[in-house]
């Protein structure tokens, strides 16, 4: 007897359980099942893939940011489901979503605005960049579910924090605050909850700002950096960076440049005359 039903994923952009939305340069995805505090069904896991690849696509795209709706980020998975009801198991290519997430040009960032466990915390590990509210809960989940996990958490957390660290955060499943995890480093900023939406506003608004191809670089390098010798992480850095002064390219940089310039000669002159910077 098959105990799961397996669906392929469709390729329309009109969503069920989550919100994409576009602000200019932005794109805002947030797990839209507030009633059930986002948690996540085969169907989630495929419209975040669906999503996620035709995003990626998008050249005029800088950055990516991650949330959800309500009070909860993403708890993992939805697990309200009747007695002898078979379990909802997405197609395979829905669980490389996290590869999506990590790999895709345009910067990622996870907003945590609540709890965030098992694939909602795996979700969250692919991203570039992670900021919390400093009421969000983080939990790895998985082994108080009875599975061994999905989406790439243990490369993840082995990445990030070491094979001894991942196996405790594994084999021995709690309850984590935001200041836990940006002890660990796996949280840049933790924001207060009067204050989150604007912090996040501005955290966006100042990536934004940034040169594009210089972001889209960093992040390549950075990819590669996990994977090349020095040598070969050499030769394509180099390749990259000269590239900004090449042609159309070297406009935007020393625009760029300037900017900056700029605004340094600015606050110097404020300190100067004890004016706040």
């Amino acid at each position: 007897m098959n105990l799961y039903n397996l669906t392929m994923i469709t390729k329309s952009k009109t969503y069920e359980t989550l919100a994409v939305s576009r602000d200019d340069d932005v794109a805002w995805v947030r797990f839209d099942r507030p009633e059930h505090r986002n948690t996540v069904t085969a169907q989630m896991a495929e419209e975040m893939y669906a999503a996620l690849g035709a995003l990626a696509d998008d050249d005029r795209l800088r950055l990516v940011v991650l949330t959800g709706q309500g009070r909860d980020f993403c708890p993992g998975a939805d697990l309200d489901r009747e007695p002898g009801e078979p379990a909802q198991v997405p197609a395979a290519e829905a669980f490389e979503s996290a590869a999506l997430l990590a790999e895709m040009p345009q910067l990622t960032i996870a907003a945590v605005n609540g709890g965030c466990a098992g694939a909602g915390f795996s979700w969250a590990m692919a991203c570039d960049l992670r900021v919390a509210v400093d009421r969000a809960r983080f939990a790895t989940a998985f082994l108080d579910v009875g599975v061994a996990g999905e989406l790439g958490l243990a490369w993840m957390l082995t990445r990030h924090l070491g094979s001894a660290r991942a196996r405790d955060l594994l084999l021995l499943p709690g309850k984590l605050t935001a200041a836990d995890l940006l002890d660990l480093g796996l949280v840049s900023r933790v924001y207060t909850e009067s204050s989150w939406d604007a912090d996040v506003a501005e955290l966006v608004a100042g990536l934004v700002a940034r040169n594009p191809r210089a972001l889209r670089d960093i992040k390549a390098n950075l990819l590669d950096a996990e994977r090349l010798s020095l040598r070969e992480y050499l030769e394509v850095e180099t390749a990259r960076h000269l590239a900004q002064f090449e042609g159309s390219a070297a406009e935007t940089t020393f625009a760029a440049f300037a900017s900056r310039n700029e605004s340094l000669k600015t606050s110097a002159v404020r300190r100067s005359f004890g004016s706040p910077s």
